[in-house]
């Protein structure tokens, strides 16, 4: 008898985009961060992101502790989800040889010359971390924004 799988929840809201750009010495991560609990973004995804990095410091798969990597480097790719509560952010990188590495975004990735990134601001909906007790890890959990209701 073959179990069936559950149909995971789909949350439906409209985006609005958010363009920026992070100069010399912005830390990707803290000021994305920064970024999404100022602006209040519930749900966003980064939609693209080009740049330069005088410092890259990645978490590889598999392993506890970040790599350092050293000279400077052009971003590739830039992928992840922000939310006011987390962003989680995966990145690959080309050194000046073009070898390219990629993994997870740690803090002490610094901007060199420019960071140009665009955010899609999910309306509707919200991006929260819950400990899964399948994989061990807090991982994404997405559910409709639920805006506060004023009473008289």
């Amino acid at each position: 008898m073959s179990q069936q799988k559950s149909t995971p929840p789909i949350v439906r809201g409209g985006m609005d985009v958010l363009a920026l750009r992070l100069r010399p010495g912005a830390d990707i991560r803290r000021d994305l961060t920064a970024l999404a609990q100022r602006e209040n973004i519930g749900a966003g995804m980064i939609l693209g992101a080009v740049g330069s990095l005088s410092e890259v410091r990645l978490r590889f798969a598999g392993q506890d502790e970040p790599t350092l990597l050293m000279g400077r480097h052009e971003i590739l790719t830039l992928s992840g989800t922000i939310a006011s509560s987390g962003v989680h952010l995966h990145m690959n990188v080309a050194d000046s040889q073009g070898v390219c590495r990629g993994g997870h975004v740690v803090e002490g990735c610094q901007v060199f010359t420019t960071l140009e990134v665009a955010i899609a601001h999910l309306m509707g909906c919200q991006f929260d971390r819950l400990l899964d007790p399948m994989t061990g890890y807090p991982e994404l959990c997405v559910r409709q924004k639920r805006e506060d209701v004023l009473q008289d």
